[in-house]
């Protein structure tokens, strides 16, 4: 179960809760309490299944439980009219079954709006009291309606969060088969070419031929060796193309991205650039795939250090994994250092590198 619908059935329980607690305070006797609480409980555990089918997704309980629920709701304020007990508390068991009823049942509410005027005016009540007993009952009705209402668009955002991340991360991968295609293509549609060719010379002029196939093989070399650097991320990227391909991502998983550069940045070394583009993806990747993040800032400092921060991570281990851990291994070798640090809501990465830096 998710935070989010965690958070749901929390507000659901708590809600119940409190309604039988105000309608048996109410009463003035301790056996009238214990008759109230055989009746009200009954009826908020059927309303809890009714609010329960758009806040959890469960299904709705029989329409018959749901008919005698009502019924001993308006009960319930038949009998507080009649004996004199208690205040509004009284049709909030009434209200509560009435805003859980699905969308297609909304012409049931006039019916019991309807059964809690009857109720008011059979216990006694004048014209006024039992108005004023509908209105109230209508008005906690649309209360917790609102509140049911907000639990699921808050349902279905979390829904189309989760896709927005799911598209980001596909869109990545569309990139990242781009960039072997376009890495790819061209070698070996030129290496199928020249095999073709040396096939056709090898019987009338195996020199060229044999020549053919020597630029074959010095292709096949280059094209394996394009093909590690791609895969193990080795390849030389841009700092800047990278910073604006992170905050293009994360915008489309819906996480805002604040992006710092100092007035005068630095001219980094290529070996020190490609490291840094190589930071800011592996962190990018993180973020969409080991936390929830909202936001996330890249900063690069003066003297050519990179900060990246997130929010919401997920719990982790104690130190670096994966890409992270490999790109620590490389920047230790190049004389620099990759730091992380975890507190209670963010994740900061830190990338630094001696930088002779030009301006």
């Amino acid at each position: 179960m998710t935070s989010l619908r965690r958070l749901n059935w929390y507000t659901l329980i708590a809600c119940l809760t409190g309604i039988v607690v105000l309608t048996v305070t109410q009463a003035g006797t301790t056996a009238a309490r214990a008759a109230v609480f055989a009746v009200v409980v009954p009826v908020c555990l059927v309303a809890g299944r009714l609010m329960a089918v758009p806040a959890l997704g469960t299904p709705p309980p029989p329409a018959a439980m749901t008919i005698i629920a009502a019924l001993a709701a308006a009960g319930l304020l038949l009998y507080s009219r009649t004996t004199g007990d208690g205040g509004f508390a009284w049709v909030l068991s009434l209200a509560v079954v009435l805003a859980g009823l699905p969308r297609p049942a909304w012409r049931l509410w006039p019916a019991g709006a309807a059964l809690a005027f009857a109720a008011s005016l059979a216990g006694g009540r004048h014209l006024g009291g039992a108005l004023s007993d509908l209105a109230v009952t209508a008005l906690c009705t649309a209360g917790i309606y609102a509140q049911i209402w907000m639990c699921a668009v808050a349902e279905r955002l979390d829904r189309a969060r989760h896709t927005e991340r799911a598209t980001a991360v596909t869109g990545e991968r569309r990139r990242f088969a781009a960039e072997l295609h376009d890495i790819q293509g061209h070698n070996l549609q030129v290496i199928a070419l020249k095999s073709e060719l040396a096939e056709r010379l090898a019987a009338t002029d195996p020199a060229r031929a044999a020549e053919l196939m020597g630029e074959v093989q010095e292709l096949a070399r280059q094209a394996l060796g394009d093909t590690r650097e791609l895969v193990r991320g080795y390849r030389s990227v841009s700092l800047d193309t990278e910073i604006a391909n992170a905050a293009r991502v994360l915008g489309a998983a819906g996480i805002r991205s604040s992006i710092s550069l100092p007035p005068d940045p630095p001219v980094l070394p290529p070996a020190v650039e490609n490291l840094f583009g190589l930071v800011v993806r592996e962190c990018t990747t993180n973020v969409l795939r080991h936390s929830t993040a909202a936001r996330c800032e890249i900063t690069l400092t003066g003297d050519g250090a990179l900060r990246f921060v997130n929010d919401n991570p997920f719990d982790g281990p104690d130190g670096p994994e994966g890409g992270l851990a490999g790109l620590r291994d490389r920047l230790t070798a190049a004389g620099g250092s990759l730091r992380f640090r975890r507190t209670d809501g963010e994740f900061t990465v830190t990338a630094a590198l001696p930088v002779a830096a030009a301006r």
